[in-house]
């Protein structure tokens, strides 16, 4: 077992330079004294925010720029302690600049209540008569449309006081889930008794031997049945807490709530889950492949993460990743590869694991930094594909950045996973043509399913899940254990088909998916791949302005709402047939992994 080094131990040219954001603390508590001021500043115009075209432009510009210095600080301080969460210094200077973004939210917590209290003709006015203002025109549209949800400045007050509130369920799960939690201890492939946690799981349900699987995932879902009241009390509260807000804010639902934001017809949701209904005939073609490769009697849920083919054996260097990206990337164009390699050598990017470093990965930073990123590399493909999808993210950072200005340089949600997919699937591609073996070549294909069936469809499901209990909720059912266990039961069979045994203990999968506290969240990751498809598809048969669109796309930042982004780029997924020819590439790459290995 290699050695976990310290941090000083790492090879500077390995690590990101955060001198580049603050090179001392005395800048550090320079900007925090200069947001404390700016914000004070800001307050002369309470009261008196709307009573001229001029006080509304310069309160406008004095607030972004407020805010651009609190996200460099909260940036900062929050990388400076993912490096190593030892060190109490860093620790202490997140508490002190997350104490510093609640004051300051508190302090201007009048900005919006103050401006919606007028009629929006009012703001057109002054846009007319004032240039300056045009540069908010799509902030201030959006902002109006939250209009008739936007509380009085007292209830405004109250609600943020209540955020804490809100999040306790949130809170519970997650200390719970990390902390408390006890999965027991299994016997592994050598027969060596391993303490099961929710960091291996996944590990140990990937491994050949069927017995790990199996005693893996039995070991982890007893352990959530003896807490599956607690689980399902946690989830309730939190689905009780959507409906206060939505009520409070005079939405028809928290579905509605959820997708108002992003001006995103809840009929796109319910178009998903059709299209996915529709094609379930490729999970029961999947199961039924995986029935016959892994020589099983039938499919049980600790066998659909079972490798279909051995992981490629190579071990890769972080030079050869950048390398093998960068070459995948190529149909991204000549403007595109070049940028990223500035990216690559920003010194922005900190690569190995270290003790005490977060784990996972990240893409982050700030209007005025460049895209930082966070990877614990170790060599093996997965590694390479978190590459990929971290850049995607900091590339499309990069370029909104670049073109927007920064009330409208942050991409919203629904947008967010789609440059990092993109990425991810040309890696795929790209490693699949050049594959040396057709084993190789198998490998990628699978990869490839996978994150179909675990993306598009898994996702959906969960996305399922999340309506169904909302709407239980509303018809006055109390979300018990049962009920919970048996609606997540009843969508598992309904997704996996005849083709594989929903064991009971799947029935509990519920408890543990975190998304859940984030409500309507992740059928975004299913539209996500969707539209990544579209891009890689339209750019590879060098469809007319595929690449220029996809560029443009980068570049809008959150310039207009995220459905008329992806139209202006030729993309319209409510109304065209995005999601389906998603589902047809899973089709199409499960015939040809097919065709592969026989």
């Amino acid at each position: 077992m290699s050695k976990i080094m310290k941090r000083e131990e790492v090879d500077d040219k390995y690590k990101w330079d955060l001198t580049k954001i603050y090179s001392s603390d005395e800048e550090i508590a320079k900007d925090m004294k200069l947001v404390k001021e700016k914000a004070n500043d800001l307050l002369k115009y309470k009261g008196k925010l709307t009573s001229s075209s001029d006080n509304l432009l310069k309160a406008t510009d004095d607030y972004f720029d407020l805010m651009r210095i609190m996200d460099k600080l909260i940036v900062y301080a929050h990388m400076k302690s993912d490096e190593d969460k030892s060190v109490a210094k860093s620790e202490e200077l997140v508490g002190k600049i997350d104490r510093l973004s609640d004051e300051i939210s508190e302090l201007l917590a009048f900005y919006s209540p103050e401006l919606l209290g007028n009629d929006y003709e009012l703001v057109e006015k002054y846009i007319s008569e004032n240039d300056g203002l045009k540069k908010y025109d799509f902030m201030f549209k959006d902002l109006f449309r939250e209009k008739d949800h936007i509380l009085s400045l007292e209830q405004e007050e109250m609600m943020a006081r209540l955020g804490e509130v809100f999040s306790v369920s949130e809170n519970a799960f997650r200390m719970l889930d990390d902390v408390n939690m006890k999965f027991g201890f299994i016997k592994d492939e050598d027969g060596k008794k391993q303490e099961l946690t929710g960091t291996n799981y996944s590990t140990y349900l990937k491994s050949r031997d069927r017995r790990v699987r199996r005693d893996a995932f039995e070991s982890l879902y007893n352990a959530y049945n003896d807490f599956k009241q607690t689980y399902a009390a946690l989830l309730k509260g939190n689905v009780k807490s959507n409906f206060f807000v939505s009520n409070t804010r005079k939405y028809n639902s928290p579905l509605e709530m959820s997708l108002y934001s992003d001006n995103i017809d809840k009929k796109l949701y319910y178009s998903l889950i059709e299209k996915v209904h529709n094609n379930l005939d490729i999970m029961e073609d999947y199961m039924k492949l995986r029935k016959e490769i892994l020589g099983l009697d039938e499919v049980h849920m600790y066998d659909v993460y079972a490798p279909l083919v051995d992981n490629i054996s190579k071990k890769f260097t972080y030079e050869e990743a950048k390398e093998l990206v960068l070459k995948a990337l190529e149909p991204l164009g000549e403007t595109y590869i070049n940028d990223l390699k500035s990216i690559f050598e920003s010194g922005c990017i900190d690569v190995y694991n270290n003790k005490g470093k977060r784990s996972g990965a990240y893409s982050w930073g700030s209007y005025d930094t460049l895209p930082y990123v966070l990877l614990n590399f170790e060599g093996k493909f997965t590694d390479v594909s978190t590459v990929a999808h971290e850049l995607g993210h900091s590339m499309h950072s990069f370029y909104s950045h670049k073109y927007q200005e920064y009330h409208d340089s942050g991409y919203p949600i629904f947008l967010a996973e789609i440059a990092s997919t993109v990425n991810e699937i040309f890696l795929n591609r790209y490693c699949s043509l050049h594959a040396e073996t057709k084993e190789e070549k198998a490998y990628y294909l699978n990869n490839l399913l996978e994150n179909f069936r675990t993306t598009l469809i898994r996702q959906t499901m969960f996305a399922e899940f999340e309506l169904k209990i909302h709407d239980l909720e509303e018809s006055g059912e109390v979300l018990t254990e049962e009920l919970l266990c048996d609606t997540y039961l009843d969508l598992n069979k309904k997704y996996f088909t005849d083709a594989a045994v929903s064991d009971d203990l799947i029935k509990l999968e519920w408890a543990r998916i975190p998304h859940f506290y984030t409500s309507f969240y992740v059928y975004k990751y299913a539209t996500g791949i969707s539209v990544a498809c579209r891009i890689v598809s339209d750019i590879l048969d060098k469809k007319e302005g595929a690449l220029d669109n996809y560029m443009k796309f980068l570049s809008s930042g959150g310039n207009d709402f995220p459905l008329e982004i992806l139209r202006k780029t030729g993309i319209d997924i409510a109304n065209d047939n995005t999601i389906d020819k998603a589902l047809e590439i899973f089709r199409e790459t499960l015939k040809e992994f097919k065709e592969i290995i026989s």
